[in-house]
């Protein structure tokens, strides 16, 4: 089971939102990772992570798009592979898009991100017309001020185009513990368990783990390529 957090967009927040999903899904069932961002900030808080301790992440690297594709084809079924692509377009990312079971876009409410995500629309509507099935992404609010609860702007796009984009419930909100506990290769939930960042990742999680009845899929496919 495929999980891509995708946007062609940089600096949404993809890599600590992947991280966080990858480092608390691994503690519940078999995870790899592949880190397909340039700047490689995943694989550099694994190597941070394991001198504080904490377990590994298997996070695997590709530049070759055949060679990601064998992988993709030969991915066990009852495993999960979280994908971090680059805030670019490229074939790799491209084909994390048509492999995924699920696609998340991190997004947060300035007017730029409006602007993204038409962009992006349109890399959806031409990987869908290639591989001649209709691909969505789940969009998640994301680096949200938070005080901020007028979301209107981003919802009214998103209902404009209902065949490319879904919003999830959940909302990630900007707060120094993600940068803090990436510091340390933590996730948000390892550095303090009871914060409001920690909570917000687990309601994530449990809407992720809803959406793709994670629990049921991997437990059905064990033992299965």
């Amino acid at each position: 089971m495929i999980i891509a957090i995708s946007h062609q967009k940089g600096g949404v927040g993809k890599s600590t939102l992947a991280y966080n999903l990858s480092v608390e899904l691994s503690k519940k069932y078999p995870t790899k990772v592949v880190d397909l961002d340039v700047q490689q900030t995943i694989t550099a808080c694994n190597v941070i992570r394991s001198k504080f301790g904490q377990k590994k992440l298997n996070i695997l690297s590709f530049e070759d798009k055949k060679e990601f594709v064998d992988f993709l084809n030969n991915d066990p079924e009852d495993t999960l592979t979280i994908i971090d692509t680059g805030g670019f377009d490229s074939g790799l990312n491209r084909v994390a898009m048509y492999a995924a079971d699920l696609i998340i876009t991190p997004v947060s409410t300035e007017f730029l991100e409006v602007i993204g995500l038409e962009k992006y629309k349109k890399i959806i509507k031409e990987v869908s017309k290639k591989v001649g099935k209709s691909i969505k992404t789940h969009v998640i609010l994301n680096k949200i001020h938070h005080a901020q609860q007028n979301f209107n702007d981003i919802k009214e796009f998103i209902d404009k185009s209902p065949n490319q984009f879904t919003l999830m419930n959940s909302i990630i909100r900007r707060r120094s513990d993600f940068s803090i506990s990436l510091s340390h290769g933590f996730s948000v939930c390892e550095f303090d368990k009871n914060s409001d960042s920690s909570k917000e990742i687990k309601k994530l999680i449990s809407e992720i783990t809803e959406i793709l009845n994670i629990k049921k899929y991997v437990k059905k496919n064990k033992g299965k390529k």
